[in-house]
This record gives C-alpha cells, structure tokens and sequence, in this order.
C-alpha cells in the first residue's frame, strides 16, 4: 500500500544521483539533453476515454448495473461467480459506514428492515447521500487527497485561523453535490471565474494548502517550495500523475518532461496570498476599482507622508531583522501595498511576518516632532477613511487572488531556485496536448485568466486523466482499493488497473452523467458486486485464491476496518455523546495525560469537543493522538489512499484511553436508561444493536448475561475495599455498583472486539 508519509531519509543512492544533476546543472545544461523521447501513444491513461461495450455473461441475474457485468465476465472466465447478496444488516451497517462513517442507529435499522418492498436499499442508499453526514465523510476524502491542515507546518507550524473555512467550503460541496467540474474550477480559480460567491473565493484555498516556512529567510526559495509543492499536487489530485519527479529533470519513466513541469508551475506564478475579498459583480468590481483608484490619488499626499515618519522608525526599530532579507525584499517592503506587483506581494508574505513591530517600538524610535505629526496625520487620515470606498460586499477567507501582472516563470537547472534557464509560458502536459480548450477571459477584472485557463484544460471532457482518476478515487472508496492501485500515479511505475474497460466506463459515465459524485455512488452501491456477502460461497476458499488471488476479480466483499475518524465518531455516537453540530473553527479534544502540545489549548465545552473527528484541529506537527494511532494520514503531501495497519498501541489505546473508557461508562448508562429494569438479557440484546446494528445471536445472550455475573462478582471485592469503579454515566440511584461496573465493562469489551471494528 502506498504510504502517505513524506519521505524524510534518501538513500544514498538517490543522494549522489542528485549531487551529480547540481553539477550539470551548475554548467547551465539540462541533465537529460540527450534522453530519448518517451512514447505516449500506446499508454493506457493518455488514450482519451472511450465508453466500451458492456460485455454478455451467462449469469445475467447476477447483473443489477453494467458494472456487474465487466466484472462478472471476468469471473466467469475463470469459472467462478458472484458471491450471494449480504444480509439486510451488513449491508444497512456497511453503507452508513460507506456514506456517513458512522453505525447505523436502532431507529434506521428498523425503518430499512420494514421496508419490505422492492429496491429498498435503494432507497437507503438515497436517504444517506441527501443527509449532511453525507459530505463530512467524503469531505474528508477530499481533505486527504489535498493534504488540508489548520496550520503552516514545519518548525514554528503557526496556526491559519481561517483554514477551517476551506474544510467547511469541501462538506457543503459534497452534500450540493456539485458537479466536479464545477468544483475544480472553484478551487482552481474561484476568485477569476465566480468572484460574486463566496464560496467560489473561499474555495482557492486550495492554493494556500501547501505547508510553509513562516521565518523563512531566503524568501526566494520559500517562494519556489511553495510553487513546487503546488505543482506537484496538482498533479497528483487532478491529473494522477507524478509531476514532482520532473522537477529537476525529465520523467525518468512517464511522459512528463521538466517543461511540462514548469508549464503547469507557469499558471499558479502570480498566485498572491489574501484573507479577504471583494465581492461583486465584473462591473460592481471594475465600479469599485476606478473609485479606490480616484481615493487613493485624492489622500496620497498624507498617506505618503505617515509612510515617511513610520519608515524611518522601523528602520531604527528592526535593523537586525531587516537584515536578513536582500535589496530586492527590502524594496517591496517599503512600496506601499497597493503600489506593489505579484512577485512583491509574494515577498512581502514572507518577510512581514517577521517584521512585526509593537506600537510602542515605533514611537520610541521618533522626534517629539514627528511624533507629534504622526499622530496629526493619523487623525487626519481617520477622518478620510471615512470616505474611502467600501467593495460591494466582502469576505474574510485564506484564499488567493492574481494580479494583472505575473511574475516570469523560468526553466530551473537541477530544479535549483536560483539557475534560470529558459523562460516558460503556461502549458498543458505535452502527452495530452490534443486537449483542445479555448481559453476565455475570466469574468473578474484586473486578472491574467491563467488559472481559469488550466481549470478549463482539466474539466475538458477531451481530457482523458482527471474524470479517471477521480472515479477510481470513488470506487477505492467503497471498496478499499482503488481499480487503478495508486490513486495518485496512473503512470507506468503503477500497476497496470486490473479492470481498465470498467474504469473507462465509469469514466464515461462520470461525465455524461454531469460529473455527480452522487450519482457515481448510487451507480457503485447498487450493483451486485457491492451487495456480495464478505463468505465466498460457491467455491472452497482455496480454489478462489488460485483462481483469484487477493480477490481481485471482486468475486466476493472483502471486509476492512474502520478508518481513524469513523473509529472515534463510533464510540461517540454509540455511546450517546456525539454533537452533530457542522461548521467552524477546529476543536481541540483534550490530549492524554502528559502529552504536551504547542497551540493546543483545550476547547472548554465538553460537549464542542465530542464533535466529529473532522472538525478536530489539523495541526500539521501534532496529529490528534488517537486519530494518528489509527492511521491518520500525514498532512505534508497528497494521501493516495491511508494505510491500514494493526499495532499495538491501537489496542492498548482501545484498552486504556481515559476517552474510550469515558465512552463505555456513557454507553453503559445509555443502556441502563433506556431499560430500568436491568434485565441482563435485555441489557444484551440492546448493546448488540447500538454497537454492531443486529440482534445478538441466542448463545451471545446466554454469554453476555454470564459475563455480567462473574464480573459483578470480580468487581464486588473492590467495591467492599471503598477501591474506585468505573460506573455507567448516568448511573440510576438505588443500583449494584457492581453490576454497574460489569456493565461498563461489558461495553468496553464491545468497542474493542473485531466487529465493532471492521466492516462486512
């Protein structure tokens, strides 16, 4: 399985081949002048998508959607075939877990297994996309895939208070279900092609995701990270393709030159950070912009004055600092902000963070005089703010805007920030130029239309690689492995996708159908193939795996376990104390015991922190413990697909955590709420249904009420030794406390058995 852990350790290898591309490309050549030119005609993924027939098979019954059908073909071959239908309660528990990562409650098990009538898990399956749980599950698929943190990550990791509005901007585009189309363009360039929604502004977030060094000196070089980062992502989001191998020289295995690279780095140049944006119409905007214009020209006379008397002491105030930061810095530091182009307003994101000077450092470093004139000035200009130009509305988000001028983008020898080559104009990837988008002027004024451009380039229908990657990345959801193995490479270091005419024909689908997600999940969940029993029945185990090793026929379910977010949502919402509340800042849940982290204050509000794990702050140095224990992917690079693994510090997390066990008491007083009379049997049967959604078989009772004894009787000795006991909360007045005890532990033994864990 792929990792999604940044690889911090080279070998050695890799290190000298490095070295020597530093040396060719100090002689100002490219590494790979004399490399021979990489076919592309006969690559699978650069072929454009055309829809294949639907294959006949012999088992037709078996066949509820075309996707059957490709698969079932393949099966037959082999002589094999599905495996029957799973029962009505896996199927209930594996398609909430599917779409809302959550077990299903008593009420929905009942309101499914009444329905009796035909093509009732569809319906289930429509109930669960039109809930907003819907998008806070796969909106967190979403945030993986584009490696979304609450912080800036490396040394310092300073918080972006506003990140969280990008995660909330994700969740509500799931639950409208917009196109993809729709949602590329947004997070591509929202702010050039919709620059009257909010949302659209809100959505170039994606441009400020990657991680970045806030006491960065050389700002050059930060400045190229970051475009490099960027890049790279695009690359594997959008395009499944590995272009970060192509920084320094040409793909070494796919048809990706150090061109293409820099082409694509081309549109993403005269990117400048922002935390708020004007909103309006074209005309509202252009309206707005000749005004500020006329106010800024009728006020620059006390404004450049103010500059004067205020650059002079932060010159005196802040030598060392501005030290650290060459000519070319220094000059955009003293352009005023308005007065600046791209490149210096990139700069000056950099440098001004480390330039902060407090008020009273500022005046200390004046004349009584000028002193006395700053403050005259600062009055008069109060006074003018009052007629400054208000945008027609306005909001506070991390996103991006260009300017109408962009930096010039360069070939790099080595991929070193500072050897220029040749200059580079935007461009698409050389193996897919029959891509044939007309690129339009975006409707926001005053911008280049660069990343509109690119936008259009991805969602054009021509364009074989983004709608395939992103079924596959559907599909790799609801099945745990993707129909092409890498999620973020379709490239030929990849393995070649087991079942390529089904994904084309998903991809074809994808599009004629609107590019709905949601209408890709409907399509996936109600074929046979996703309805199979996890028991392979038909044939002996063994014959399977010889015929079919892996399953990668998809001749049966394979079970999985649950991810990190919908463990910890599970123990909540069964246990009660799950706040379902959306939106927001991020919570801080309370960390274990002498676990200290840096910007980590515990949330106040018990019940705020027992939100779902989505809303748990995304600090990029300090992942939230019990997620992290569960595979919680890390947040410095695109995450093709988490890694599921089994360790011990899972276990004694489940065993031992303050917060699991927290949760076994609420779940125990659950129970006992819901029945006063403390039937053992009842008591059983009820925790069956919360935890695993069914009814406990006749010998599960008979060894739930036994364990409930003899466990009363173990804790009845501690309780008469005044030793503490872990009891149901809320716990009835006038009850054993040991029986209370037992049940507490009875409920804790629920949450750490396999099936609590894993899904059928």
């Amino acid at each position: 399985m792929p990792s999604c852990r940044p690889t911090r350790i080279r070998s050695w290898s890799l290190i000298f081949c490095q070295i020597a591309l530093l040396i060719v490309a100090s002689l100002g050549l490219r590494a790979d002048d004399s490399a021979p030119a990489k076919s592309t005609e006969k690559y699978w993924a650069y072929r454009p998508v055309v829809r294949p027939a639907v294959p006949d098979v012999q088992h037709k019954a078996q066949v509820s959607t075309p996707i059957d059908a490709f698969l079932l073909s393949r099966l037959e071959a082999k002589g094999l075939s599905f495996s029957p239908e799973a029962s009505q309660e896996e199927l209930l528990r594996r398609a909430k877990f599917d779409l809302h990562g959550l077990p299903p409650t008593p009420a929905e098990r009942e309101q499914f297994l009444a329905d009796t009538e035909p093509r009732a898990f569809d319906r289930l399956i429509d109930r669960l996309l039109d809930s907003p749980l819907y998008g806070e599950r796969w909106g967190r698929m979403w945030l993986d895939v584009v490696r979304f943190a609450d912080s800036a990550g490396y040394n310092a990791d300073p918080l972006r208070p506003l990140a969280w509005q990008y995660r909330d901007y994700v969740i509500r585009s799931f639950n409208r279900d917009t196109p993809y189309n729709r949602f590329v363009q947004e997070q591509l360039a929202g702010d050039e092609l919709f620059p009257d929604q909010p949302d659209a502004l809100i959505a170039t977030g994606f441009n400020r995701l990657p991680p970045d060094e806030s006491n960065a000196s050389n700002i050059l070089l930060a400045r190229q990270d970051q475009l490099n980062d960027l890049t790279t992502a695009v690359g594997a989001i959008f395009l499944g393709q590995s272009l970060g191998c192509a920084q320094c020289h040409d793909h070494k295995f796919d048809a990706i030159s150090q061109l293409d690279f820099y082409r694509i780095q081309a549109f993403f140049s005269g990117v400048v950070p922002v935390e708020e944006f004007a909103l309006g119409t074209p005309e509202q905007l252009t309206q707005y912009e000749q005004q500020l214009k006329s106010w800024r020209a009728q006020t620059a006379g006390p404004r450049a004055e103010l500059q004067s008397i205020e650059h002079v002491a932060l010159l005196k105030a802040s030598p060392e600092k501005r030290m650290r930061f060459p000519d070319f810095v220094l000059a955009a530091l003293d352009t005023p902000a308005h007065e600046r182009n791209a490149l210096q307003q990139q700069m000056c994101f950099f440098a001004e963070r480390q330039l902060t000077i407090p008020e009273k450092d500022i005046d200390k470093n004046l004349t009584p005089e000028q002193l006395k004139r700053r403050t005259e000035l600062k009055a008069e200009l109060k006074k003018l703010e009052a007629a400054k130009p208000r945008p027609p509305r306005s909001v506070a988000a991390t996103g991006t805007i260009d300017g109408p001028e962009t930096p010039k983008t360069y070939l790099l020898a080595g991929g070193t920030y500072d050897k220029y080559l040749e200059e580079v104009q935007p461009g698409f990837l050389s193996a897919v130029s029959n891509v044939s988008t007309a690129t339009l002027a975006p409707p926001r004024p005053g911008t280049t239309g660069r990343r509109t451009a690119l936008a259009n380039w991805l969602i054009d229908p021509s364009n074989p690689l983004p709608a395939r990657v992103l079924v596959n990345r559907l599909w790799q959801g609801h099945f745990s492995k993707g129909l092409a193995e890498n999620a973020n490479d379709l490239g030929v270091q990849s393995p070649f996708p087991k079942h390529p005419e089904l994904l084309d024909w998903l991809a074809a689908e994808f599009i004629s159908q609107g590019w709905s997600m949601k209408a890709m999940h409907r399509l996936i969940m109600t074929s046979h193939v996703y309805r199979q029993a996890t028991e392979q029945v038909g044939n002996t185990s063994s014959e399977r795996e010889v015929a079919d090793p892996g399953n990668q026929l998809y001749g049966h379910f394979d079970r999985h376990r649950l991810d990190a977010e919908s463990l910890r949502d599970s123990l909540l919402s069964v246990s009660g104390l799950l706040n379902f509340r959306m939106g927001g800042p991020g919570v801080r849940p309370e960390l274990p015991p002498n676990f200290k982290g840096r910007d980590w204050d515990v949330t106040p509000s018990v019940e705020e922190r027992q939100r779902r794990s989505i809303y748990i702050l995304q600090k990029r140095n300090l992942p939230y413990p019990f997620l992290q224990a569960f595979d919680l992917p890390d947040t410095f690079e695109s995450c093709a697909r988490r890694q599921v693994t089994t360790t011990g510090p899972q276990a004694l997390t489940l065993l031992n955590s303050d917060s699991v066990l927290r949760y076994a008491q609420a779940f125990a007083g659950r129970l006992l709420s819901d029945n006063p009379s403390v039937d053992p049997a009842t008591l059983a049967r009820h925790a069956y249904v919360f935890a695993y959604a069914r009814e406990p078989r006749p010998e599960e009772v008979v060894a739930a009420v036994q364990f409930l004894e003899l466990q009363a009787q173990v804790v009845g000795p501690r309780q008469a030794a005044n030793e503490p006991l872990l009891l149901p909360k809320p716990f009835p007045k006038f009850q054993d406390p040991a029986r209370g005890a037992a049940l507490v532990d009875f409920c804790h033994a629920l949450f750490n058995s396999n099936e609590f864990l894993y899904v059928d």
